[in-house]
């Protein structure tokens, strides 16, 4: 008789052991239910940030060659998401307000921007935005904009779309 209580002791154990498994399973799964709608807000911080230094890297371009009376331009490089923006004339780079380097910006190396995707750029079929000395938007050839230029930026399967009018220059999402 012995032998059959403590048999039973360690079944009724173990079926205990099992049900705490469960129910630690259950509650995992129900933290992770909860945290999914928090992670979307991160994923659209991070997307209108990534925005933001875009659209401010443009207006700056197009404020540098009004006050300097030169062309600059904004290079995007959809393949390594990245752009750089500089003088049109001498391919001299332009310095970051910020950091007084130059202004570079890599959506792959940059921590903070660390995964965004330049999904598509067009400036009349070009992936370069310049400014003439009036800061009129042009593509690449120097050929003022007929229609808005687009970027298209992407994270976590949000996206974002900002645009660039013709003659004005005017930037919007």
């Amino acid at each position: 008789m012995v032998k059959n209580s403590t048999s039973l002791g360690r079944g009724s154990s173990l079926s205990f052991t099992l049900i705490e498994a469960i129910m630690v399973i259950v509650i995992l799964g129900i933290l992770v239910l909860a945290s999914r709608p928090r992670l979307d807000i991160f994923y659209d911080l991070k997307l209108s940030g990534a925005g933001k230094k875009v659209i401010s890297d443009i207006r700056y371009a197009q404020n540098l060659s009004i006050s300097r009376h030169q062309d600059y331009e904004l290079v995007f490089d959809v393949i390594n998401e990245s752009y750089l923006l500089r003088r049109t004339s001498d391919q001299q780079l332009a310095k970051d307000t910020f950091t007084r380097g130059d202004l570079t910006v890599n959506f792959t190396t940059d921590n903070e921007y660390k995964g965004i995707d330049i999904y598509d750029v067009d400036f009349n079929a070009s992936p370069v935005l310049r400014f003439n000395w009036e800061g009129v938007p042009q593509d690449a050839g120097g050929v003022s904009l007929t229609s808005s230029g687009t970027i298209e930026l992407s994270y976590h399967g949000k996206s974002l779309t900002i645009n660039v009018s013709p003659q004005t220059g005017r930037v919007t999402w």
